[in-house]
């Protein structure tokens, strides 16, 4: 009830307006002002005679008159406002209504659109990190093949430097020997030239020597003979045992070379597996035939990083490496050859 005062006041004011004129109406007296008058003629002497006691007895009677028409009028215009500010009231009512209806469809509207929103944005969300986990594994992949290539890059490279390195240094050995034995066929040419000096010494002192120390001199000069001998024959002694070393140093670095090649072939057919540790080494054992050929390959002494799979694939890589290089010489041809073998 006070909700609605509140809300119609001008309604409500002039309907209390309103019961207030009725209630005036209602208390007024409608009797006809004539019989007074003339009841008030007919008794007019005796009015007179009791004027001044009825006077001071009663008191006159207070009236007013009220036009009906009029008051009809307001009421009707009274009754036409309230019907019209009921009819303003009902109009901003449902105006309220509608407007609030409206609200609400634009609020039911905007949450949809919020949530298509919200989906589209997870949706576009959930695409981008498909995307980059599609481009991070890409990625990966192509980093672990140029990986891959580099590695392989680098142990070619490594084997080519080895091979230059091994023919380099049989290279340098041959030069070095050959300065060797120049350096000893002038010692000894020296060491000839000294003794010839040295016997045509003998010979000249021989000469202007007395007839009677001839045989002395000649005998001396036997002696010295065998002793030149002697030291011909130690000469050509250390020179036979500084080639036969220089020799057995060569094959043994020939060898090396052999074995650097067998080497390098296998790490050249290697085909690095997942998963192997670069730390990974073995022993391989190798069993060929002269032209070449692996009979058998053993795994021995391994580390602890070496695993299965890499002992597996370093068996692989040796059979991959048929034929095996030939070794330089023939005489450096072992049938069972043993090399440590690491990625």
């Amino acid at each position: 009830m006070i909700g609605f005062i509140l809300r119609h006041p001008i309604a409500v004011s002039l309907s209390v307006l309103l019961h207030v004129v009725l209630i005036a109406l209602l208390a007024v007296d409608w009797s006809d002002p004539d019989a007074s008058m003339k009841v008030s003629a007919q008794n007019s002497e005796y009015s007179k005679a009791n004027e001044t006691s009825e006077i001071r007895q009663i008191e006159p009677l207070k009236t007013f008159a009220v036009d009906a028409s009029l008051v009809q009028e307001k009421l009707e215009k009274i009754r036409a406002q309230e019907e019209a500010k009921k009819l303003e009231s009902q109009l901003l009512e449902a105006k309220t209504q509608q407007e609030r209806q409206h609200l609400k469809e634009l609020q039911k509207r905007q949450k949809i659109e919020q949530q298509k929103a919200e989906k589209a944005r997870k949706l576009a969300v959930q695409q981008r990190a498909k995307t980059e986990a599609e481009r991070r594994k890409t990625v990966l992949e192509r980093q672990k093949t140029e990986e891959a290539k580099r590695l392989a890059k680098l142990e070619k490279q490594k084997a080519e430097a080895e091979k230059i390195k091994a023919k380099e240094a049989m290279q340098a050995a041959i030069l070095a020997e050959k300065k060797r034995l120049k350096s000893i066929e002038k010692a000894k040419q020296a060491e000839q030239q000294r003794l010839l000096e040295e016997q045509k010494k003998l010979a000249l002192e021989k000469e202007n020597a007395v007839k009677a120390k001839e045989n002395k001199a000649l005998t001396k000069a036997q002696e010295e003979a065998k002793a030149v001998a002697r030291l011909q024959r130690q000469l050509d002694e250390e020179a036979a045992a500084q080639r036969k070393a220089q020799k057995r140093k060569q094959l043994v670095s020939l060898r090396e070379s052999y074995i650097s090649a067998i080497s390098a072939k296998v790490r050249n057919n290697w085909r690095t597996p997942a998963r192997i540790s670069p730390k990974a080494q073995c022993d391989l054992q190798i069993i060929q035939t002269p032209k070449g050929n692996v009979t058998s390959v053993k795994i021995l002494n391994c580390n602890e990083f070496a695993s299965k799979q890499f002992k597996i694939a370093a068996e692989k890589a040796v059979y991959r490496s048929e034929p095996l290089p030939k070794p330089p010489v023939k005489e450096l041809f072992e049938r069972k050859i043993t090399f440590e073998f690491k990625p």
